[in-house]
């Protein structure tokens, strides 16, 4: 489903586009091929869904040059070994999380699908995408290295920010492994003040325009006494049991 000109979203869960494995996968169409943000969980249902999304789109799956990664997750990583096997793919992960989806840590071993990373990312970091760039902004909260990505479309300024934050400012903090709230103390402030238009995160809605409030409410509830909203508090990704 196209969003906004080159920006596209053919796998989710919430949406119904795809498996209940799967998070918002986003693809990014620069002219030599595409991107992906974001893999999907990898089950059968869940490749062949996207690819008939993209194909729905005129969009070819053969041309899937790479998957960029905002965190290891399986919801959002365990496609990954997938599309690069099928395709050939480029898979972009940070490098704090590698090790995870490497499978190199033994105490999450199988957490996730193995998959071997092509490029490790850091914060700062830009991916060339033909004409498109992505700036990579990591922002340890959701989990250890999580990031987020930053395109400039022609003067549209869109971020993906996979887990990080949500619509209306709601938190990704969960009880898992590298989730913390010190963790977005340190280091929100890195998505204040981008004047975002498009605000595409990796579960619930998404903004074609005005995408920066949903980050602004995120700033002002970090500094406040309070636990902020999150999505572990909401239910609202929560599976039933015969999706698993």
């Amino acid at each position: 489903m196209r969003i906004y000109q080159s920006i596209y979203i053919v796998g989710s869960y919430e949406l119904g586009l795809s498996d209940a494995w799967d998070c918002h996968v986003y693809a990014l169409d620069y002219g030599d091929g595409l991107a992906l943000i974001d893999a999907g969980g990898g089950r059968e249902i869940s490749i062949q869904r996207i690819e008939q999304n993209l194909r729905d789109d005129g969009l070819d799956p053969a041309n899937i040059r790479h998957v960029i990664l905002t965190h290891w997750h399986k919801d959002h990583a365990g496609g990954a070994h997938i599309w690069q096997q099928k395709y050939g793919a480029t898979v972009w992960l940070n490098a704090i999380e590698t090790p995870l989806l490497e499978g190199r840590n033994a105490q999450f071993s199988g957490a996730v699908p193995v998959c071997k990373i092509d490029r490790q990312l850091h914060d700062g970091d830009e991916i060339a995408l033909g004409q498109m760039r992505l700036k990579t902004i990591q922002v340890p909260s959701h989990s250890d290295g999580i990031c987020a990505f930053l395109l400039d479309l022609n003067g549209y300024r869109a971020i993906f920010s996979g887990d990080i934050v949500f619509a209306n400012g709601l938190y990704g903090l969960i009880n898992y492994h590298g989730s913390s709230m010190e963790g977005y103390r340190k280091h929100l402030h890195k998505l204040a003040h981008l004047n975002i238009d498009g605000f595409y995160p990796g579960h619930l809605m998404f903004s074609i325009h005005g995408g920066q409030r949903h980050i602004d409410v995120a700033m002002q509830r970090v500094s406040g006494p309070f636990m902020p909203p999150s999505i572990g508090q909401s239910g609202i990704t929560y599976l039933m049991a015969d999706d698993y």
